[in-house]
């Protein structure tokens, strides 16, 4: 479909995301100490290339809540020098 909504535009990116959920449980499961905040599972997820918005979605939040939180808990250091 020259219109973007194909099969693949559609079911991929779902696809992607119910991954990275799975990866986040596994890991939270074999690393408790490593995923026990939203933004160590944002972290971790963006490590895996997932973007922001759907990070902090798969981590029970919202990407402003994850902005939020960034700033308030030192960003700076976690996001590199600015």
């Amino acid at each position: 479909m020259a219109d973007g909504n194909s099969v693949h535009d559609i079911w991929l990116p779902v696809i992607g995301n119910a991954l990275a959920y799975l990866c986040l449980e596994k890991f939270s499961e074999k690393n408790p100490a490593k995923a026990d905040s939203v933004l160590k599972k944002v972290k971790f997820l963006q490590s895996l290339g997932v973007p922001e918005k759907d990070a902090a979605g798969a981590a029970g939040s919202t990407a402003e809540s994850v902005r939020v939180l960034k700033a308030s808990k030192g960003g700076r250091r976690a996001t590199g020098k600015r």
